[in-house]
């Protein structure tokens, strides 16, 4: 049968919430759009980008991993480069080694990091590619 974008979010959300990456971070896991707009913490938040639906359904997810900036020394604000590699790495390891149940999960590209300057952090971005055995 086939799923939801909701249920394959919050499928990918029950699997994030109980992975290392949850014990990694010093904040929360989050559904899009429920992470508070004025969180400092290291939180993870997974958004459903696109899905076709067929006996083996596709799609993909993105997990943002936000992390603070740093102040450099002379009170500016820039990227933790290396909390965003150690996270990125994580997750890199995390997306490899599951494939719970009917679904696979894989790699869309590599694993970057952005900047979120409006909030004063960074966040590394992986897309999620995901197959649902729907039979």
């Amino acid at each position: 049968m086939t799923k939801t974008a909701d249920e394959v979010e919050s499928d990918l959300f029950a699997l994030i919430s109980s992975s290392a990456l949850k014990q990694a971070i010093k904040g929360s896991v989050y559904k899009d759009g429920t992470r508070p707009i004025n969180a400092t913490t290291e939180d993870a938040v997974i958004t459903f980008v696109a899905g076709l639906d067929d006996q083996i359904q596709t799609g993909a997810i993105n997990l943002n991993v936000y992390v603070p900036d740093i102040d450099n020394g002379t009170g500016t604000l820039v990227k933790n480069t290396a909390r965003c590699r150690a996270l990125g790495i994580l997750v890199n390891q995390i997306v490899k080694a599951t494939t719970p149940g009917n679904y696979y999960w894989s790699l869309g590209g590599t694993i970057q990091t952005f900047p979120a300057d409006q909030i004063g952090q960074h966040f590394v971005n992986a897309k999620i590619k995901f197959q649902l055995a729907t039979f």
